[in-house]
């Protein structure tokens, strides 16, 4: 195995080649064997490995048969299945792209980087054990706080966050450069690292943050200024108020990002963010100590006091202890029903009291009616009261209404459309799961 001494070793020309620091001339790179003795000819590292472009996810469906011909139909990280423009496909951790099977997604799920069964990608993995790089290459931070990798071994990752140097090289940002003394050099551009599923057995040493966010062993659970759990790269660290740096052991945290232990002043180590434990985690959701589920699946209690597995991640546990629904839902039992309490609900109405025949023709009865445009319902005391809306829906608790094409939450306080998701109902996305 060789060491590249310089990807960036000095030209003296096209014919030339490279020269090495023993005098002989190579025509692309000068490679340091592993005693550091001697040098020989050698091809840098490829600053890129196999990729493609990832999809945008395309329509709901239940099966490959909702989708075009050449479209997979594939479960998204939200718990919904979306149309994907590959025959056979994986779907990112964005929930909004995916990649042909056989790759894996990037950070953000905009490329796709091949696998290989022969000769894995993932020999050197990132700090946060989530993200992997290519063998011979670096894991940096990039400028959103993901990992990107940089093409060459043991690297210097630049203040820019974008670009890096090889080992003993400095970067000058001012001039784009990477230097060592009188040698000035091009600097690499980092490329965007890929998930790793992280080893089970290292799983097992990981640091708890709380019952479902973890960080990898020799790290110390921090808050982030999002409020979520982040990870510091090194044990028993002390955590910044800024919610962005940590320290080590036995420093303080001064302003800048810095940390200080008498007249010593270092720069502070930024946070990457922890990860839960049922997504990341390569072996199952644990729910107590005895008990776990499948990952990318949720515990949830039993009708026999023990735990079931809903078929969906981070779902809503239902009070019936029979049934889940996707994140975002609430369960609706008495409707046997999940409720969306998001884009599609609207406050309730208040109903006022009905008033003595005399104008309007909306007749309630009993010597009673309502404005036009409004519908009379029942009040607490027996009584007609009137709704604000024309065909509107009156709720069980006797004081709300909701409008047309909607029906009243469990408490009567907020309006949800009719097309719920019904458990005894056609499968749909998406679509509520009988715990297993």
């Amino acid at each position: 195995m060789w060491t590249l001494v310089s990807w960036v070793a000095l030209v003296t020309g096209l014919v030339a080649g490279t020269q090495c620091p023993d005098g002989q001339l190579c025509p692309v790179a000068c490679c340091l064997d592993l005693r550091g003795a001697t040098y020989s000819c050698c091809n840098p590292v490829p600053d890129k490995w196999p990729t493609a472009l990832s999809r945008h996810l395309g329509t709901p469906c239940q099966t490959d048969a909702h989708c075009s011909p050449g479209y997979s139909c594939i479960l998204t990280i939200s718990g919904t299945s979306s149309c994907c423009p590959f025959p056979e496909a994986v779907s990112c951790g964005d929930g909004h792209h995916c990649c042909p099977q056989g790759f894996h997604c990037s950070a953000d799920g905009r490329s796709c980087f091949q696998r290989s069964d022969t000769k894995p990608l993932g020999a050197v993995q990132c700090p946060d054990r989530q993200f992997e790089c290519p063998n011979s290459s670096t894991c940096c931070t990039m400028p959103d706080g993901s990992w990107g990798c940089c093409p060459v071994p043991q690297a210097v990752c630049c203040e820019d966050h974008v670009h890096c140097c090889p080992a003993g090289f400095r970067c000058d940002t001012e001039k784009g450069t990477c230097e060592q003394g009188a040698r000035r050099v091009p600097w690499m551009r980092k490329a965007p690292a890929h998930v790793s599923l992280p080893d089970p057995r290292a799983v097992e040493n990981d640091v708890p943050c709380d019952n479902v966010t973890s960080c990898p062993s020799s790290n110390t659970c921090c808050r982030l200024t999002s409020g979520e759990w982040g990870c510091c790269p090194i044990p028993e660290a002390v955590c910044c108020s800024d919610h962005q740096h940590c320290c080590p052991q036995g420093y303080t945290c001064v302003a800048g990002g810095h940390c200080r232990r008498g007249n010593e002043v270092v720069t502070g180590l930024y946070k990457v963010p922890a990860r839960q434990a049922s997504l990341s985690h390569s072996r199952d959701m644990g729910c107590d100590q005895h008990t776990s589920c499948p990952v990318g699946q949720t515990c949830c209690p039993s009708l026999s006091r023990g735990w079931a597995c809903c078929q969906l991640p981070h779902a809503v546990c239902c009070e019936d202890r029979q049934h889940c629904c996707p994140a975002g839902y609430t369960c609706n039992v008495k409707a046997r029903s999940c409720e969306k309490e998001a884009d599609s609900a609207r406050p309730a109405a208040h109903l006022d009291r009905g008033r003595h025949v005399g104008v309007g023709n909306v007749d309630c009865g009993e010597g009673h009616f309502c404005h036009d445009n409004q519908t009379c319902c029942r009040d607490s005391r027996g009584g007609w009261a009137c709704c604000p809306y024309r065909q509107g829906t009156c709720c069980a608790d006797r004081r709300h209404c909701c409008p047309s094409g909607f029906r009243c939450g469990t408490k009567g306080t907020k309006c949800l459309l009719r097309e719920a998701l019904r458990w005894d109902a056609p499968q749909r996305d998406p679509a509520p799961r009988q715990l297993l």
